[in-house]
This record gives structure tokens, sequence and C-alpha cells, in this order.
């Protein structure tokens, strides 16, 4: 069971009890004025490769400490600053410090851009950090597309990082601290019939409750017909519909009682959500194997199928759960979703489906 991280404020008070047991003098724990901007995924960023998967760039990492922080602010280009938000959101950022800035694609130029962010503490002192972003031309992302995450060298270079800290590990690439949708992106925002083959492992998960962060729901999802998410009045923005539709492997306590459900609009429409009529048993720490697959049925028309197997047994002919859209997001590229779940994935294969 996936329990919430220690913080450090946490750790200093009972390395503080622990020194002081015996002791009857004081101790002033010593302050310095120097912040950390720590970038995650590197100083030299590239975007477009194959291609974009969504209306945004996201540069994501962590400013510590966060309680010394009275303004962050980033320039793009040398244009005006502009500020962002620093965690915990109890949303996309999860822990003290972390930062997403969803930088719309159009407001980057073709080639090299300079983003410097900017932090100023509550003494006064400024720190800066700079990364290059470098956009790609415009292209289509190709079909079919295999990825073998234990090979690749750049995750960025196959997928679109959209939101949390993912590590390479040996067998894949797998969540670093699982919380709220820890998001990456592939494909193209014009893909329209797709079927996705996804190889993981779910290593562990929060148990599902009222409130953050789970919002009473733990579950491995695939998005579908995405295009990034859409402004509204958070940084980072929050709102994750419309798209196509996602469906959720909810994972529950008892592991032989996941199910699947698909969600269409983030339930903002008169359709509510469908659930499957079976259960799924699943084994943490098992390799599964899950296929998605998005099928237009012409016009507005698709129809959107799960399904679930362990490593080792043949693929079931019946899907879990298949829902028809009558009003569909037209087009848009895929995006996998641990919500709160401890996960690697090792592999995806997309393919093209005739509608």
């Amino acid at each position: 069971m996936l329990t919430n991280r220690i913080l450090p404020t946490v750790v200093s008070i009972i390395l503080f009890i622990t020194f002081c047991q015996g002791f009857t003098g004081s101790v002033t724990p010593e302050l310095t004025d120097e912040i950390t901007i720590s970038i995650w995924y590197g100083h030299h960023q590239r975007f477009g490769t194959p291609a974009f998967t969504q209306r945004w760039i996201n540069i994501l990492g962590n400013i510590s400490p966060v309680e010394r922080v009275i303004q962050s602010r980033y320039t793009l280009n040398g244009q005006s600053p502009i500020p962002f938000s620093l965690g915990s959101d109890l949303h996309r950022l999860a822990e003290p410090g972390d930062f997403n800035l969803d930088i719309r694609l159009n407001d980057l130029n073709k080639g090299r851009n300079q983003l410097v962010i900017m932090v100023q503490n509550d003494s006064g002192k400024e720190f800066f950090d700079t990364v290059l972003v470098e956009i790609e031309e415009r292209k289509s992302w190709p079909l079919p597309y295999d990825i073998d995450f234990a090979n690749v060298a750049d995750l960025q270079d196959v997928t679109q990082i959209v939101d949390g800290k993912w590590i390479k590990t040996a067998d894949g690439i797998r969540t670093d601290f699982p919380y709220y949708d820890r998001v990456i992106s592939i494909g193209d925002t014009s893909w329209t019939s797709y079927d996705v083959l996804i190889k993981l492992t779910i290593h562990d998960w929060s148990p599902s409750q009222p409130g953050p962060p789970t919002y009473n729901v733990s579950h491995f999802g695939v998005a579908m017909h995405w295009r990034g998410h859409h402004p509204d009045k958070n940084q980072p923005y929050r709102k994750w519909y419309p798209l196509g539709a996602q469906g959720e492997f909810l994972l529950k306590e008892e592991n032989d009682s996941c199910r699947w459900r698909i969600l269409f609009d983030g339930q903002h429409k008169e359709k509510p959500p469908v659930y499957a009529s079976g259960v799924n048993k699943i084994v943490k720490g098992l390799q599964i194997w899950i296929r998605s697959q998005i099928r237009n049925l012409g016009g507005d028309k698709s129809v959107y199928s799960f399904k679930q197997w362990a490593q080792g047994e043949d693929e079931p002919a019946a899907w879990n759960i298949s829902e028809e859209e009558v009003n569909d997001y037209p087009s848009g590229s895929l995006c996998l979703v641990p919500h709160n779940s401890d996960v690697t994935i090792h592999s995806i294969k997309i393919t093209p489906v005739e509608p």
C-alpha cells in the first residue's frame, strides 16, 4: 500500500527530538538563503520529435526550500515575466516546491527558445536558471509506432511528458512519486482511429478515499483523442476535458475486484461514466497487458474499447468494456495516466485501425 512520504519538516523534528534527549540547552536551526532550482528533464529540451502530442509543452521541476520563496516567475525569449505556482496544489503539483510550466506551443519560435526561471526568497535575494527549449518543425507522428522504454535514451524523444517525475529503469519507465495524474502523451493530434497495446507492471496503489489526492479513485488510465489541458483559473491548468474518452482500470484494495470504467468528457456531459459488468484480478508486481482502441464509425460517432489480461495468458477475444460515443471529440493523441499508482511501463505498440 502506498503511503505519503514524510516531508522534510517532519524529518527535521524527529532528528531534533532524538538529538536533544538528555540535552538541556537550546538548538537554533541554521537557515540558508540559498534556493535550489531543479529542472527534471534537463536544461536542453527538444519538442516535436517525432511530432507534437498537444497544444502545450510542459517544463517540470522543483524549487526548494519552498517556504523561503516569495515570488516565482519565468520569461520566454526576453518577454514580460509570467508568474507560476509552486506545489503542493493537491492536484498536478504533488510535492512542496513542484512546478509545471504549461507554455502554449504557438507562443514558441521554431528552433531555439530561451526560458529563464526567476525565484526571489524572503531575504530579497534572486535566483535564476535557464532552459533551452528547442522546437522542431511541425510534422505528423507516424503510424504504426512502437516504443520499448528500456531502450530509450531520452524519454522526450518518444513522448511528451505532461505531468510528474518519471525515472528510467532497466525494465522501462516508472512513476517516481505516485500521485494525482502522472501523465505522458504519445501520438498526433490528427489521429482518429488507432489501437494501443501496453505492457506494464502495477507495483502498488493508494487506497481510494474522498478528497486529495485520490478523489475517490486510484487507476491506470488510457486517454484517447487528447489535445492537451484546457485553460482555466489554475496554474498549471487542471481542466483535462473535453477529449474523446478515458478508459480507467480501477484499482481496488481487493486485488480481485479491479474493473474498467469509461469517462466521456470528464462526466461533464449528459452521458454518465460506463462501468464494465465484470471484474479483473491482478497481482501486484507482475506484468500485465492492456489493449485500448478507438474506432471511428463515421462522422462524430466512435466506439471506445478496453481490456486487460496477465502476462503469460492468452489475450481474451472479447473486450472487458466497449461503448459507443455519438458526439465524439474529432481526433487526438493518447495519454498514459497512472493516478495514485506506482507503475512501470515496459512497452507500447500503436497501430492504425480501419474505420
